[in-house]
């Protein structure tokens, strides 16, 4: 059984997760969020491979395309999250639960 302090700022961080979820789908579920997130993805090629066979390896640029990479693919993830109305947001739906 959590403490009733852990339970509190567990319940304090899935609040502001929502909020930051919530905020992700407000800024890029729109037309121009759309076509930014079309434009990161023609910039930085993130639909290709970070490692290009038939090319000298170069490790910097892999680290480098797999961090511009791993941008968009944090974008993605906090849109596939479900949104919940502010005013909700103070009874999460999920259960913090300790192991």
């Amino acid at each position: 059984m959590m403490a009733p302090e852990d339970k509190s700022a567990a319940l304090k961080r899935e609040r502001e997760r929502q909020r930051l979820t919530n905020a992700y789908h407000r800024v890029f579920n729109t037309k121009d969020g759309a076509l930014i997130i079309a434009d990161i993805k023609h910039q930085f090629a993130t639909d290709s491979q970070v490692f290009l066979p038939g090319y000298d390896f170069n490790p910097v640029v892999a680290a480098l395309r797999d961090g511009q990479r791993g941008v968009l693919i944090h974008i993605e993830t906090m849109l596939r999250r479900p949104v919940i109305a502010d005013g909700d947001i103070e009874t999460p739906k999920r259960k913090v639960i300790k192991k």
